[in-house]
């Protein structure tokens, strides 16, 4: 009979634990928002990565314990892409996985905040900024 009670009450603690019951992609979304709002044009590189940080979310404890077994990983991060500005400047982007639409196990684009770098400086941030150095991107402003 004691037996039986340890996984109850070892389940009640875990709940009660608050980093659980937080979702780690939320955790990660809301983090990324605040550190981009922080971000000034002109902010070094390395500063900015530094900032941002290398977290990764999925597959955890705590997204078991919301019933979503995660074979998605989300990291920071989430991609690069160097684009040509119309000047033929080359840029580097930075994707930031900042929102969710659907709750669809992808990652799409809309859901992506650009960090877009000329040389090693912070140059714009955003796709209405990313759509004028590259026109693909203009639907998502």
């Amino acid at each position: 009979m004691m037996l039986r009670r340890v996984p109850v009450v070892l389940l009640a603690f875990a709940a009660g634990c608050s980093t659980l019951m937080i979702d780690s992609f939320e955790q990660l979304r809301e983090t990324n928002r605040k550190n981009i709002a922080a971000l000034a044009i002109g902010t070094p590189r390395a500063q900015v990565e530094k900032l941002m940080g290398d977290a990764r979310a999925g597959g955890k404890l705590g997204d078991i314990a919301f019933g979503r077994v995660r074979h998605l990983e989300v990291k920071n991060p989430q991609r690069e892409e160097r684009v040509t500005g119309p000047e033929g400047a080359a840029y580097d982007v930075l994707f930031y996985y900042t929102d969710i639409k659907t709750r669809d196990d992808k990652i799409t684009d809309d859901e992506l905040t650009p960090l877009v770098f000329r040389g090693h400086e912070l140059a714009g941030i955003g796709y209405g900024f990313l759509a004028k150095l590259a026109p693909r991107y203009a639907g998502l402003q």
